[in-house]
C-alpha cells in the first residue's frame, strides 16, 4: 500500500567555502533545495554537482556528504515516506521557482507554527510529493542545461540593472570561462550575447510601442546613454530608433 510521506522535520542551513558537511546518513529521506553556491555532494555511490535551484534527494540509510565548493546555503527536509518511493535522486525548479516556493513554505511553516500550521504542512507536503513524482517521469535536464537555463531567467530578472556576466557566474557557483562554454555549446552564442539580446527585445518593445524618451528606454533596459542604445538598435535592425518609432506600434 502506498505510504504517505509524512514531514519530520524542516530547516535551513548555511556553510562558508571549505566549510564541509561530514559524512552522515539519516533514517528517513533528506529533500535538499540548494539556494546559493556550488556544491559537490557524494551520495552513496554517485557524485552530485549542486548549483542554485537543485533539489537532491537521499533515501533513508543512505550516506551523504557535502563539499562547500564556494560556501552554500540550502533549504532540507527530513520526511518519512517508503525507501522505494518513486522521488528522483536529483532534479531542477523551474524559471518559477515553484519548489523553493513550497520548500520555504515548508520551512516556515515548521519553524514558525501557527495554529493551522499542521493542514497547511500536510497540503504543501502533498504537492511537493505530486511535483517530485511528475520530475521522476520526465526526461532528464543535465547540469549545464540547467546552468544556462538559470543564467537565463538571470538576465531576464535583472537586465535592466547593469547586469554583469562576472556576478551571473558568481552567483551560480561557476567560473566566467565555464559558463562561456556552457553557452556556446548548448546555445552557439556567448553569456554576454545572450543577455545583450535581452535588452535588445526589451529596448525594442518600448521603442516601437510607446513614446517614453530615448532616455528613459536607455534607463529601463540597461544601456549606458542613448549613443549606446541607438548602436545597439541600428546594428541590429538596420534602422535608428527615430526610424523604428516612426513605424509607429507592432505586435
Amino acid at each position: 500500500m502506498h505510504k504517505s510521506p509524512r514531514l519530520l522535520g524542516a530547516g535551513v542551513h548555511t556553510a562558508a567555502p571549505g566549510k564541509d558537511y561530514p559524512p552522515h546518513a539519516h533514517t528517513s529521506w533528506e529533500l535538499v533545495y540548494y539556494v546559493r553556491g556550488r556544491i559537490t555532494c557524494p551520495v552513496g555511490d554517485e557524485t552530485y554537482d549542486a548549483t542554485p535551484g537543485t533539489v537532491l534527494l537521499t533515501p533513508p540509510h543512505t550516506w551523504h556528504a557535502e563539499l562547500s565548493r564556494t560556501g552554500y546555503a540550502n533549504r532540507f527536509l527530513q520526511v518519512d515516506a517508503a525507501t522505494t518511493h518513486s522521488w528522483p535522486r536529483l532534479c531542477y525548479d523551474d524559471t518559477d521557482h515553484t519548489l523553493r516556493r513550497v520548500f520555504d513554505a515548508l520551512v516556515r511553516e515548521s519553524t514558525h507554527p501557527t495554529p493551522d500550521s499542521d493542514e497547511l504542512r500536510t497540503l504543501l507536503l502533498s504537492e511537493l510529493d505530486l511535483r517530485l513524482r511528475r520530475a521522476a517521469a520526465t526526461p532528464a535536464v543535465t547540469p549545464a542545461e540547467q546552468l544556462v537555463a538559470q543564467a537565463e531567467q538571470l538576465f531576464e530578472e535583472r537586465f535592466a540593472g547593469g547586469l554583469r556576466i562576472s556576478r551571473v557566474a558568481d552567483e551560480l557557483g561557476i567560473s566566467v570561462s565555464g559558463l562561456r562554454a556552457a553557452f556556446a555549446r548548448l546555445r552557439n552564442t556567448s553569456p554576454q550575447a545572450a543577455l545583450q539580446a535581452v535588452r535588445l527585445r526589451h529596448a525594442l518593445a518600448h521603442i516601437r510601442n510607446s513614446t517614453l524618451p530615448l532616455q528613459a528606454v536607455a534607463d529601463l533596459t540597461g544601456y549606458h546613454s542613448v549613443s549606446h542604445l541607438t548602436r545597439h538598435v541600428k546594428s541590429a535592425t538596420g534602422a535608428p530608433p527615430g526610424a523604428l518609432r516612426a513605424i509607429g506600434p507592432q505586435r
